[in-house]
């Protein structure tokens, strides 16, 4: 399922081509960590309403060439990889640690992004609300090699602690790390083997999500104020993991922001149980555009 594009910079971005082939396109944003193939998960969904999901993985996952931290970085891949694809126009979706990814992809480009959608996503200040993380205070603290090297301990550790369980093993620690409301794919055994797969192949090497924390930690390097795009914000009353204050954060800084609060949802299911809801969104799009285009 997995492609790759070498960029006019040099650099490779893997990507998943999803949905359908002639539908409105969209750039999906993974989690953290994560790679393109979870965007799986909302394939039937994209089909369903007529959606092409070029899902990407960051830099530093799969087979995605590493680069410097950075939001603006990975919002000018994107745009490469549209023109790449002859793709004009698209729509851009992130979940969790992909919300600021599609959001920089607005910014950097607000005459190709016509909506974005963010399920889940990671908002500014993070710094600021969590003071007792070593990583992201010497991020702050302007110690870049500091932060680097104390959140590369940290996922090394996370690393070690699944590479030798069984599915069995992993998928019960998984289970066990989350409160109830953020077990959406428990009771969906075939949705959770595949984001246990994306999950372990995510954490391959740390590369990839020390680049995330690096890059959402402290000091954004996009200025949301120039997002011109409508921005739609999905985030859950019970999400213990990106709580909903990120999407408020979000909404005072975006002139077009639509904030939902889904009552009673947790994580999992904002960024797994939504992808009908937000497919409908970006087709409603292309509706609209065919309604105005010249016969």
């Amino acid at each position: 399922m997995y492609n790759e594009a070498t960029l006019p910079d040099g650099s490779v971005l893997e990507y998943a081509d999803l949905g359908s082939p002639s539908g409105v396109p969209v750039i999906h944003h993974h989690g953290s960590p994560g790679t393109a193939g979870i965007a799986a998960l909302a394939d039937e969904a994209a089909r369903q309403h007529g959606v092409r999901l070029v899902a990407v993985s960051r830099p530093g996952y799969g087979a995605s060439s590493p680069t410097a931290p950075g939001l603006a970085s990975v919002g000018r891949q994107v745009v490469a990889l549209a023109d790449s694809l002859g793709i004009d126009r698209f729509g851009s979706v992130g979940i969790s640690g992909g919300g600021p990814f599609a959001l920089a992809t607005a910014a950097v480009a607000p005459a190709r992004v016509q909506r974005v959608v963010v399920a889940a996503g990671t908002g500014p200040g993070l710094a600021e609300r969590y003071p007792d993380d070593e990583g992201l205070a010497l991020l702050a603290a302007g110690d870049i090699s500091g932060a680097e090297a104390a959140m590369r301990a940290e996922v090394e550790e996370m690393i070690a602690g699944i590479r030798d369980l069984s599915e069995e093993e992993f998928r019960d620690s998984m289970a066990a790390r989350r409160p109830p409301t953020e077990n959406y794919l428990a009771n969906r055994p075939a949705q959770q083997a595949v984001f246990l797969r994306n999950y372990r192949r995510a954490l391959a090497t740390p590369d990839g999500f020390v680049r995330d924390n690096l890059s959402w930690g402290a000091s954004w390097d996009i200025d949301l104020t120039t997002v011109t795009a409508p921005v739609v914000l999905l985030y859950g009353e019970q999400d213990g993991m990106v709580p909903a204050e990120n999407g408020r954060l979000l909404a005072a800084l975006i002139k077009q922001a639509e904030l939902t609060v889904l009552p009673g949802a947790g994580h999992g299911t904002v960024t797994f149980g939504t992808a009908d809801l937000v497919m409908q969104r970006f087709a409603e799009d292309r509706r609209r555009y065919d309604a105005s285009a010249p016969v």
